[in-house]
């Protein structure tokens, strides 16, 4: 069921983006859910409101812990995609091959110590991933588990050049469940709010099966699938010839429940190098919103090009665009 947020709510998450402290983000978001319509279709929505909501009021007006610091990465592009696992399970290798990031990649344990970003290219769109240091059963930086909530889309990544593929599933998710953060294999709709808070935070993760290339590697594959398929959509890939990446790339565009929308200017061609990304069931004024404030603010009509549509058919501000939709706006 579509959220149908409002125009509002995507001009007040463009400032929560940009917010530079606690005390802003937290005036956004008790907005942001001020302003969502209490529907069925908006449950997911309101659930993560209010668990950021409650986290930034627990952490308001404490100072810094001494133990450390946190890391907070911006989102960018049409997806962010965190990356956790154990030690050596290429992780960086991934991001070094797939993306212009540069990190160290080394055989060497606990050599990423702080996020790694790069943008990985997906047609004419990019998915943010974000690589994070590594999770035992003895240690883990405890920001980590601050990125997993904060991720669009979670890769659990194990090696299949490992006989330990399986602990290497079981630690991880050990750990998550002890920071109170439920995987899930699909993505499928958000427990209730007050259930979310006082229970686990729920992850759409994808098991990301790394070291595709390996010897041994099939047999391992068919021993993860056997027990772990039922509970993860398990993805093989090899971050050294690129196996399996388009696959993949296909699936977190799915996952990410997502549209790319076009747009043209009258009697000109259609922009099809740079989309808009909006969620599935966005309307033609969040379109305008996300193009520029003044087309959401004053334009008169629009037409549209697509499969759902006559061409060239005037729609209204209410309308919901789809998939490879083109609008042409009229001020």
């Amino acid at each position: 069921m579509p959220a149908n947020l409002p125009p509002e709510y995507y001009k007040l998450k463009h400032e929560l983006e940009a917010a530079s402290t606690d005390e802003e983000r937290l005036q956004l978001l008790e907005e942001m859910t001020r302003i969502t319509p209490k529907h069925k279709g908006t449950e997911k929505v309101r659930a993560d409101l209010r668990s950021r909501i409650s986290k930034l009021r627990k952490t308001s007006g404490k100072k810094q812990s001494k133990k450390g610091h946190s890391y907070h990465v911006p989102k960018q592009g049409a997806g962010q995609l965190v990356l956790i696992g154990t030690p050596n399970v290429g992780k960086s290798q991934i991001i070094a091959s797939f993306t212009k990031a540069n990190p160290v990649v080394s055989p060497t344990p606990y050599t990423t110590q702080e996020p790694g970003v790069g943008m990985l290219q997906y047609e004419n769109i990019q998915f943010q991933l974000v690589d994070t240091p590594p999770i035992t059963q003895d240690f883990v930086q405890p920001w980590v588990f601050d990125l997993v909530r904060n991720a669009d889309l979670v890769w659990l990544v194990v090696s299949l050049a490992s006989d330990e593929i399986l602990d290497q599933v079981e630690i991880v998710e050990s750990r998550l469940t002890e920071a109170k953060i439920q995987t899930t294999g699909v993505k499928e709709a958000a427990n209730d709010a007050d259930e979310m808070l006082e229970a686990n935070f729920t992850k759409t993760t994808l098991l990301i099966a790394n070291q595709a290339d390996e010897d041994g590697a099939v047999d391992r594959l068919e021993i993860l699938q056997e027990f772990y398929g039922e509970q993860f959509q398990i993805y093989p890939l090899s971050a050294i010839t690129g196996e399996g990446l388009d696959r993949l790339q296909e699936v977190v565009y799915q996952q990410l429940g997502i549209s790319r929308v076009y747009t043209k200017s009258p009697a000109k061609s259609v922009d099809y190098e740079d989309p808009i990304v909006l969620p599935n069931g966005s309307k033609v004024i969040e379109a305008a919103m996300a193009l520029h404030k003044e087309f959401a603010q004053g334009f008169k009509s629009a037409r549209i090009w697509g499969t759902n549509w006559y061409d060239g058919q005037t729609v209204s501000r209410d309308d919901v665009v789809y998939d490879g939709d083109v609008l042409e706006f009229h001020l």
